[in-house]
């Protein structure tokens, strides 16, 4: 009966770490873009926007910094290269066409994440062409304000599809923010297909499991 009991018991707390750590897909589609001139629109694969301020879905913020180089061309998402896949393409301060200075990531109302794994469509130099392989792009880990993972150098990428696969593995694990940067000329730059994982509130896995606790020592004082 104890064993029997104690597999109860276990069984809760795996059911509080699975109701409460969920995995999102963020594709750059059917998310809402918030755009500098204060209108909305929603990702369909068809239409590239421009002049944004920020992009939500799945419960994260993809946000474009600072609002005043984020304008007009500086910064995109949609389907930006026509092929039919919504993506995040923007112009860094350090190349032709753009000032974004940098991209954050964070999950909306605050809270830690694991970030996994995304695609990498441009990474280049060369505005529509050719990465030289000088691109010196970043992406960091930070909690709390205090950097825990990086910076990771990104690999160069030609610009547009196909991607390339860029896993971040532990170290970007337990992250309230993530950061995408460059310190030396790069035109172009372009993301799709985040795969992020929410942290579960220690306090939500302190109740789960007090509640496991409990309802084992109840059906063993029925014994």
């Amino acid at each position: 009966m104890y064993k029997t009991l104690t597999t109860l018991s276990a069984a809760l707390v795996l059911c509080a770490l699975s109701s409460q750590s969920q995995a999102a897909l963020i594709t750059f589609t059917g998310g809402t873009v918030y755009r500098l001139n204060s209108t909305t629109e929603t990702t369909n694969n068809l239409v590239s926007w421009d002049n944004v301020d920020y992009y939500e879905e799945g419960g994260f913020r993809i946000d474009f910094i600072p609002n005043s180089g984020s304008a007009g061309f500086a910064s995109h998402i949609g389907n930006y290269y026509g092929a039919g896949n919504d993506v995040i393409h923007i112009h860094w301060a350090t190349g032709d066409f753009g000032g974004v200075t940098a991209v954050e990531i964070t999950k909306i109302g605050g809270g830690a994440f694991d970030i996994n794994y995304f695609d990498l469509t441009s990474n280049t130099d060369t505005g529509g062409s050719f990465a030289s392989g000088n691109e010196l792009a970043w992406v960091e880990g930070f909690l709390a304000g205090n950097p825990v993972a990086g910076p990771f150098l990104l690999p160069q990428e030609d610009w547009g599809f196909p991607a390339t696969q860029v896993g971040l593995g532990a170290a970007f694990d337990n992250v309230d923010m993530v950061r995408f940067y460059v310190t030396n000329t790069v035109d172009c730059f372009g993301m799709d297909q985040f795969f992020i994982d929410e942290v579960p509130e220690p306090a939500s896995l302190g109740l789960f499991a007090l509640a496991g606790c409990l309802a084992l020592r109840r059906r063993r004082s029925r014994c």
